[in-house]
C-alpha cells in the first residue's frame, strides 16, 4: 500500500516577523529589517498580493550607492519571486530556494513564511508522531503482529504477539523467529507461501494459526514479512483437522469482515494511514488521500470529532457514496494524551445492519419526546445572520462577539433587558469550536435560592432529604464540552458567586454532598441588565468574579441608539411573524415608519417584536400597516388625550440625561458628573434609581 504523505505549506508557515510594502522608503524599511533574522522580507503591493522580496544585503548596497532614503522599496526590491500555495507541497521549491520562501493564498496575498529548517522539523515531528499513531494501532489488534527481515530477524512485534509468546514484545525485537518458535520450521511459508494465505504451526501443545503478507521496501532491495498470528487453547492437537479448518476459515471471514476499511487521523483530522480497500471504495488513490484533511474526502464523517473529542462511536451508521455504511470511530491515546483517532467502516453484509437501522429508528421516535426535550433546551439556535442591524453600534457588538467565538475566554454582555444578550450568546456558541456542544441556558434570577446551588451544581444520591435515587447532573456538569449561559448573572448570591469564581479558576465542580471534585471543560458566558460595578462598591457582586468574566466585554446597544435598525429589523420581524401567524403581511407605510422611529423603546427589541406581533394580529392579510394600526403610545394618541403627569416627565428627562452624560463621557463617571454639574455620589443614586 502506498503511503506517500503530503503536508500543505500553510501547516508549517509562520507569520513573518517583517512584511514591506511597495510604496515604503527604503528608510522606513531599513527600520524595520534592523533586527530582523529572516534573510528576505516579503513585498507586498496595495492589493495585499506578494510582487517580490528584499533582502538585508540588497537594501544595504541600494544606500551604500547613495540612493535617496525616500526611494520606494518597489524600485529596489527582487522581482524574480518564487512563492508557495498554502495547500501546496513545497518541498521542491525549497530545494531550490534555502532562504525564506513567501507562501500565498487564491489571490496571491501573503499568507505567511516558510523556513527549510522550520518545515524539516516539522517533517520529522509528523513523522514521529505517525509513527506513534501506527504503534498505537496496531498495539490494539486482537492477533498478535511479528514483522520479520528476510534473514528472518524481528524487527517490531506488537503487545498482543509479547502476550502470545509470553515475553515483552519490546525484547522480541532482534530475536530470530525460529527461536520464538521453538524450533518450530517456517521457511516454507515465510519464502514460498502465498501472501493473506492461513497456515498452521505447532506451538506449546496448541495450533498456531498465521497469516503472512509481503511487503516490498522502495529503494531497498530486501523484503520484510508481517506475520499475523491468533490460536486459541479451547482445542487439543489431537483434534480432528477438518474442525480446525473450519474455525480457519470462519476467522478468515470474520478478519475480512473486520478489516473492510481503515483509516487513521492525527488529532488534527488530518489522514496520516488509509486501507487499500477503503480507498478502493472512495474511487481514489492512497497517495491523493494521505495528507489531506478528512473532511475533504468523506462526507458525514466524524473521524475529526473524535480525534478532539477523546469520545468513541460504536457502530455508527454513516451515510457514504449513496449507501449506509457501519462506522466505528475510537480515539488514539498514547501515554494518557489523545494523538487522533482510528475508524473502521465495514462495507459488506449490511443486509442485517439495514434492518437494525429500521429498528433503531423506530426506537429514536419513541424515544424522542425524552431525548428531545433535553437535546432541544440545550442547544444553540441562533447564529450571527440573524442579529439583523446595520448601525454602526450594532455593527460593532456583533464584531467583538465574533472575535469573541474565535476565543475561549469568558465573555460578559452588558445591556437593558430585551436587547438581545441571549441572542448574542446563541451566536457566539454556535460560531465557536464548542458549537457540537452542549449549549445549558440558566437564568440566575429564576432559580430559587435555596436550590440554585443544586441546580448548578448537582448533587450526590442521599445529600438531602428527597435527593434523587442516584443523585442528579447539575448545570455545569451537562455543559461539558461545550457553554454554560448565566443570564441575570447580577442576580446570582454572593455565596454563590464565591462557587462560580472556583468554576471558573479550577475548572472543576463540586456536588451537593460529594466528597471530591469533578473537571469540566466549559466555556461561560454571562449577562446583565444591571451595573455590576455601582454592584461591586455596594458589596453585592464579587470584584475578583467580576475580572474572570469581564475578559471580553460586550456592551448590546439599546434599540433607542440605532434606529437607523428599524429599517431591517421591522422588514425581519414582519416576515418571521407573518410565517408563524399564518398571514402575509410585508409592508408598512411611511407615517408608521416614522411612528416607530420617534418611539423610545423602553422594551428594545423584544417590544418592538411585541408590537408587530400585536399589529399582524389587528391587520388584514396583504394589508399595508399603517398608523391607526399601531398601539396609542407609539401613535401618541394616548399621550394627547391624557398627558403625563409632571412627575413622571421630569423622571423621563432626567434619566434621558444622565445617559446622554454616560454616552459622552463613554463611561467615565467623574466626567459624566462634571457634565451634569453633580457630584460622583448623586450620579451614583441616579444611576442605580434608573437601573443604567
Amino acid at each position: 500500500m502506498d503511503t506517500k504523505r503530503f503536508y500543505p505549506a500553510k501547516a508549517a508557515m509562520k507569520k513573518p516577523a517583517v512584511v514591506l510594502k511597495t510604496d515604503e522608503s527604503i528608510q522606513e524599511a531599513a527600520g524595520k529589517m534592523y533586527h530582523m533574522k529572516d534573510a528576505d522580507a516579503p513585498v507586498v503591493n496595495s492589493s495585499s498580493q506578494v510582487v517580490g522580496t528584499l533582502s538585508g544585503d540588497s537594501l544595504m548596497t541600494a544606500m551604500m550607492k547613495g540612493l535617496p532614503p525616500k526611494t520606494k522599496v518597489g524600485e529596489i526590491m527582487g522581482r524574480n519571486l518564487t512563492t508557495v500555495h498554502e495547500t501546496e507541497d513545497p518541498l521542491h521549491k525549497l530545494k531550490w530556494k534555502p532562504s525564506s520562501l513567501p507562501v500565498v493564498n487564491d489571490r496571491q496575498e501573503l499568507s505567511g513564511i516558510l523556513h527549510p529548517d522550520e518545515w524539516l522539523t516539522f517533517l520529522e515531528s509528523k513523522w514521529r508522531h505517525t509513527e506513534k499513531l501506527y504503534q498505537s494501532v496496531l498495539d490494539t489488534a486482537t492477533a498478535g503482529i511479528i514483522i520479520v527481515d528476510s534473514q528472518q530477524e524481528i524487527v517490531y512485534a506488537n503487545e498482543q504477539a509479547g502476550r502470545l509468546f509470553e515475553e515483552d514484545n519490546v525484547e522480541l525485537a532482534g530475536s530470530q523467529l525460529e527461536a520464538v518458535l521453538q524450533g518450530e520450521q517456517f521457511n516454507d511459508v515465510l519464502y514460498d507461501g502465498a501472501d493473506e494465505e492461513n497456515y498452521s504451526l505447532l506451538y506449546l501443545d496448541c495450533r498456531l494459526y498465521v497469516r503472512k503478507k509481503k511487503l516490498s521496501i522502495p529503494d531497498d532491495n530486501q523484503a520484510c514479512y508481517v506475520l499475523r498470528f491468533s490460536r486459541s487453547g479451547l482445542t487439543p492437537v489431537s483434534a480432528d483437522d477438518e474442525s480446525w479448518k473450519e474455525k480457519a476459515e470462519q476467522m478468515e471471514a470474520i478478519i475480512e469482515l473486520v478489516y473492510d476499511g481503515i483509516i487513521i487521523v492525527d488529532e488534527h483530522g488530518i489522514i496520516t494511514m488509509i486501507s487499500q480497500e477503503y480507498a478502493d471504495f472512495l474511487e481514489m488513490e492512497v497517495d491523493q488521500i494521505v495528507g489531506r484533511h478528512v473532511t475533504d474526502v468523506i462526507t458525514h464523517t466524524r473521524m475529526h470529532i473524535v480525534a478532539q473529542t477523546g469520545k468513541a462511536e460504536i457502530a455508527d451508521i454513516q451515510p457514504i457514496k449513496g449507501d449506509y455504511m457501519i462506522a466505528t470511530r475510537l480515539p488514539i491515546f498514547k501515554k494518557g494524551k489523545l494523538v487522533g483517532a482510528v475508524g473502521k467502516v465495514l462495507f459488506k453484509n449490511l443486509g442485517g445492519f439495514k434492518a437494525l437501522k429500521k429498528r433503531l429508528e423506530s426506537l429514536e421516535k419513541e424515544l424522542a419526546s425524552y431525548r428531545g426535550e433535553w437535546s432541544e433546551s440545550n442547544r444553540a439556535k441562533y447564529h450571527f445572520e440573524q442579529l439583523a442591524g446595520t448601525s454602526e453600534p450594532w455593527k460593532k457588538a456583533k464584531d467583538l462577539a465574533a472575535k469573541a467565538a474565535e476565543a475561549q475566554s469568558s465573555v460578559l454582555l452588558l445591556g437593558e433587558s430585551g436587547t438581545g444578550k441571549e441572542l448574542f450568546a446563541h451566536a457566539i456558541h454556535n460560531a465557536s469550536s464548542r458549537a457540537p456542544g452542549p449549549f445549558v441556558k440558566v437564568n440566575c434570577a429564576a432559580i430559587p435560592s435555596d436550590l440554585i446551588e443544586s441546580e448548578l451544581f448537582g448533587y450526590v444520591e442521599g445529600s438531602f432529604t428527597g435527593a434523587k435515587r442516584g443523585g442528579k447532573k447539575g448545570k455545569f456538569e451537562a455543559a461539558d464540552g461545550g457553554t454554560i449561559f448565566l443570564d441575570e448573572i447580577g442576580e446570582l448570591p454572593i455565596h454563590m458567586q464565591v462557587k462560580l469564581l472556583r468554576v471558573l479558576q479550577e475548572r472543576e465542580v463540586e456536588k451537593v454532598g460529594a466528597t471530591t471534585a469533578s473537571s469540566v471543560d466549559i466555556r461561560v458566558i454571562a449577562a446583565t441588565n444591571r451595573n455590576l460595578e455601582l454592584m461591586i462598591q455596594d458589596g453585592d457582586f464579587r470584584l475578583d468574579l467580576y475580572y474572570r468574566l469581564n475578559v471580553f466585554l460586550i456592551q448590546i446597544p439599546p434599540l433607542r441608539s440605532r434606529p437607523e435598525d428599524l429599517d431591517v429589523l421591522v422588514p425581519y420581524f414582519l416576515k418571521k411573524l407573518s410565517a408563524k401567524l399564518g398571514k402575509e403581511v410585508r409592508h408598512i407605510d411611511a407615517a408608521a415608519m416614522n411612528a416607530l422611529a420617534a418611539y423610545n423603546w423602553p422594551g428594545n427589541t423584544r417590544e418592538l417584536e411585541n408590537v408587530i406581533e400585536r399589529t399582524i394580529n389587528v391587520v388584514n392579510s396583504y394589508e399595508t400597516i399603517s398608523l391607526p394600526h399601531l398601539p396609542e403610545k407609539i401613535t401618541g394618541a394616548e399621550a394627547a388625550l391624557s398627558p403625563a403627569p409632571l412627575a413622571e416627565q421630569l423622571q423621563k428627562a432626567e434619566k434621558k440625561a444622565v445617559t446622554d452624560a454616560l454616552r459622552y463621557a463613554k463611561g467615565n463617571k467623574s466626567k459624566a458628573a462634571r457634565s451634569l454639574e453633580i457630584s460622583r455620589t448623586a450620579l451614583y443614586e441616579k444611576i442605580a434609581r434608573y437601573q443604567l
